[in-house]
């Protein structure tokens, strides 16, 4: 079951690569997509607790979690990888993304969550050298002025990164893994909404731009469908493991973004791509970590 999920996450998470680059490039800015990504999965989330649930109820307690984990999971990544969306390929947003598992398994290092293993420091290492390849020839991408928005990328997957151990670490026990993403949804409606109509940010999506209302769609359905399922892996089975939904996502970012957008990578993307995969297959939890 938990590797089905993970297919399922890769294969929608990769879309949306391609949907924000569609959505930035068509009118879209990078808060408002958030509101309206946040609105829609909000939306389709409170019908079907209403549905399964007949109310919602969500704890005063568990705010100042929920407030934590909307920046660090809705509105610090999804406003820096929309703005670096319109500078990168879909594939290359992708790439930079799947960093995460390395990410998460260094910082459970640092907070003692997970064991030091020789080989999954070395599949760190090989994550640092695709890095390396992506940022340092001058070939390796379509322009040398997207580097900035490169390593601008590699922050939102460090917000997710974070995200990850703290959910791992501090998510309370009487919220479920949709209601989870439904307050989320609604945390961050509530701060980018404001936040877009001061930044002249906001934007209204009409069927007159039909590729920017179906993006911003597809987005919302992902964030509904594919967030809660990665939220239910975390819990069942570790910060970790669920990470590892990089190694799909990034794969089908890549393929997704050549499918739709006609996309071509240099040797030395292709080259980046082939170490992180390697780095992501070493950094795979085994059966000796801590719970």
């Amino acid at each position: 079951m938990n590797a089905l999920i993970l297919i399922f996450l890769g294969l929608s998470w990769g879309l949306s690569f391609t949907l924000s680059k569609l959505a930035i490039e068509n009118g879209g800015t990078p808060i408002g997509i958030t509101f309206w990504q946040s609105c829609i999965s909000g939306f389709i989330l409170f019908f079907y607790i209403l549905w399964k649930h007949k109310k919602i109820t969500i704890g005063r307690s568990n705010y100042r979690f929920l407030l934590i984990v909307t920046f660090l999971a809705a509105i610090f990544p999804n406003i820096i990888l929309y703005s670096a969306a319109l500078h990168l390929e879909a594939g290359i947003l992708s790439i930079s993304v799947s960093l995460v598992p390395l990410f998460t398994y260094l910082l459970a290092l640092i907070f003692n969550i997970d064991t030091f293993s020789r080989y999954r420091v070395f599949g760190l290492f090989l994550g640092f050298l695709a890095l390396l390849l992506l940022i340092l020839p001058e070939n390796s991408l379509p322009e040398t002025s997207d580097v900035p928005w490169l390593v601008l990328s590699l922050i939102g997957a460090f917000c997710y990164a974070i995200e990850n151990v703290y959910i791992d670490r501090s998510r309370p026990k009487d919220i479920g893994p949709v209601r989870l993403v439904f307050a989320i949804n609604f945390f961050s409606i509530a701060i980018t909404l404001p936040l877009s109509l001061v930044m002249g940010h906001f934007f209204v999506p009409t069927f007159s731009n039909p590729i920017l209302i179906y993006s911003v769609l597809g987005l919302g359905v992902i964030s509904a469908a594919a967030y809660s399922m990665f939220i239910y892996l975390i819990s069942k089975a570790g910060s970790v493991f669920a990470s590892q939904t990089g190694y799909l996502v990034t794969l089908c970012g890549v393929f997704w973004g050549m499918l739709l957008l006609n996309e071509a990578h240099s040797y030395f993307v292709w080259g980046a791509l082939v170490l992180i995969m390697i780095g992501i297959f070493l950094v795979q939890p085994r059966n000796h970590i801590k719970s």
